[in-house]
C-alpha cells in the first residue's frame, strides 16, 4: 500500500504533497520511501506543476539567456583592450586641441602661438603637480639628480617640438601641419642611431623612408618657383577657415615646422638616454613647466610678438580652457595607454590623428587638401607607418630576449604623439 494514496478527483492537484522542507513530517520508518519513488504511484493524470519544478535535474532547466553572455563578452574584450581605446582617446583629444589652436590663432584676434601655448602648457603642469602629488610619485617633481639635466633638456626640445605645430597652424591646413609631425619618428631613429648606448641602427631602409618624407614635404610646401607661375598666383589659396595664404608665408611655416620635428626627435632621443630612471609624468611635467615659463617670457620681453592678448569673448575663453584640457587629458590618456599597450599597436593607433584632422578640417571649414598635399601626406605618413612598424618588430625581438627596458616610451612613432602634437 502505498505510503500516500491518490486523491479521490483525479481532476484535483496534490496540495498536499510534501516540500523539500516538509520531510521532517514524515515518520521515520524504515518503509520511507524517498520522493524519487513516490512518483511512481502518482497517476499520470494528475497535473503536479510544482511537483516537477523541486524534482527536476539540471537538463530540464532552460538555458539561461545568451543577452548576459554577449554583454559580458564584450565587457571583457572591451577591458583586454583598453590601452588601445585609451591610445585612440588621447589622439582625439590631441586633434581637438590642434582644432582649437588653429581656431585661435586665424581668429579676429589672432593670437600667438606662444600665448596658447602658455595657455595650454600651464594646465598641463598644474595637472601633472597634482597627480604626482596626490599619487606620491618617487622623486617628484625634479626627478633623480643624475638625470635632471636630461629631463631639462628634454623639456626645451619638447617646447620647440609643441612651437613648431602651433606656428604652422597660422599658415597651414590642420592635415598638412599635423602630417609633417610624423617625420619625427625617422629623425628619432637617426638621433638615437648615434648614441652608443642605445643601439639602435639606422639601416638603409630608414634611410630611403627618410628621403621619401623630404619629397612629401616639398609637396606639401609647394615653393612658387616649382609649382606657380605669374603673378595671378601670388595669392596661392584660402586656407581653412578662408585664411589666405602666399607661398612664402606658406614656406617659412614648414620652416617652422621642420624645427618643431627636430625638437621632437630631440626630445625622444633625450628621454631614450633617460630611460626608467624617471617617472613618465615627471618628464611630462618638466615638458610643461618649461613650455610655460619660456612662452611666458617670450610673450613679455619681445616686443614683435605683441605682448598677452585677453579675450574678448566667452567664446575665446572657453577655447583657451579646452585647449588646456584637452591637452592634460590627452597626455594622460596616452601615458596610461602606452603602459598597457603593445609599442606595435600603440604606434599604428597613434597615426589615426591624422584621420581626425581630415575629418575636423571639413567639417569645421568645409575644405580638403589638394591633391599635391595629399600626395606628400600620403609620402609621409606611409614612410612613419614603415618606420614604426619595423622598429616595433625589432623591440618585440628584443622584448622576447628580456633585454629591453618598460618604460612609457619604447618606439619613435608613439613619441609623436606626446610631443609633436603637444
Amino acid at each position: 500500500m502505498p505510503l500516500i494514496s491518490p486523491p479521490t478527483d483525479a481532476r484535483k492537484p496534490y496540495t498536499d504533497f510534501p516540500s523539500s522542507s516538509a520531510s521532517t513530517s514524515v515518520p521515520s520508518s524504515p518503509s520511507f520511501t524517498p520522493p524519487t519513488l513516490l512518483t511512481s504511484t502518482i497517476t499520470p493524470s494528475s497535473p503536479v506543476p510544482a511537483q516537477r519544478n523541486s524534482i527536476s535535474t539540471a537538463s530540464d532547466v532552460p538555458s539561461a539567456s545568451p543577452h548576459p553572455d554577449f554583454l559580458s563578452r564584450t565587457k571583457n574584450a572591451l577591458y583586454d583592450h583598453r590601452g588601445l581605446f585609451l591610445i585612440l582617446f588621447s589622439q582625439f583629444c590631441g586633434s581637438l586641441m590642434a582644432l582649437t589652436a588653429r581656431l585661435l590663432a586665424t581668429g579676429p584676434q589672432k593670437f600667438h602661438a606662444l600665448q596658447i601655448l602658455f595657455v595650454r602648457q600651464t594646465i598641463t603642469a598644474a595637472g601633472c603637480f597634482l597627480w604626482m602629488w596626490y599619487n606620491n610619485i618617487p622623486h617628484a617633481p625634479f626627478g633623480a639628480r643624475e638625470v635632471r639635466w636630461l629631463l631639462v633638456a628634454r623639456g626645451l626640445g619638447g617646447f620647440w617640438g609643441v612651437f613648431g605645430l602651433y606656428y604652422s597652424l597660422t599658415y597651414l591646413d590642420l592635415a598638412d601641419a599635423t602630417v609633417i609631425t610624423f617625420l619625427a619618428p625617422i629623425v628619432a631613429t637617426w638621433a638615437c642611431s648615434l648614441i652608443p648606448s642605445l643601439k639602435e641602427p639606422f639601416t638603409k631602409h630608414e634611410f630611403f623612408a627618410g628621403v621619401t618624407s623630404l619629397f612629401g614635404v616639398v609637396l606639401i610646401v609647394r615653393p612658387g618657383s616649382l609649382f606657380f607661375h605669374g603673378e595671378e598666383d601670388i595669392r596661392v589659396e584660402q586656407q581653412g577657415g578662408g585664411e589666405e595664404v602666399t607661398p612664402h608665408q606658406r614656406l617659412v611655416a614648414v620652416l617652422v615646422a621642420l624645427v618643431g620635428v627636430l625638437g621632437a626627435a630631440s626630445a625622444f632621443t633625450t628621454i631614450r638616454v633617460i630611460g626608467k630612471r624617471a617617472h613618465p609624468l615627471i618628464s611630462v611635467n618638466y615638458f610643461s613647466s618649461w613650455c610655460a615659463v619660456v612662452s611666458l617670457v617670450s610673450l613679455t620681453t619681445i616686443p614683435s610678438v605683441g605682448g598677452i592678448i585677453w579675450p574678448e569673448s566667452a567664446y575665446q575663453w572657453a577655447l583657451l580652457g579646452g585647449i588646456g584640457v584637452t591637452g592634460f587629458v590627452m597626455q594622460f590618456c596616452l601615458t596610461r595607454g602606452l603602459q598597457l599597450e603593445k609599442t606595435g599597436r600603440a604606434t599604428n593607433m597613434v597615426y589615426s590623428s591624422m584621420i581626425f584632422a581630415l575629418f575636423w578640417e571639413k567639417m569645421v571649414w568645409g575644405t580638403t587638401p589638394g591633391w599635391l598635399s595629399i600626395m606628400g601626406s600620403v609620402l609621409i605618413l606611409s614612410s612613419a607607418v614603415y618606420v614604426g612598424t619595423r622598429q616595433s618588430k625589432q623591440n618585440e625581438v628584443v622584448r622576447r630576449s628580456g633585454d629591453e627596458e618598460v618604460g612609457l616610451m619604447n618606439c619613435p612613432g608613439v613619441e609623436v604623439g606626446m610631443m609633436g602634437r603637444n
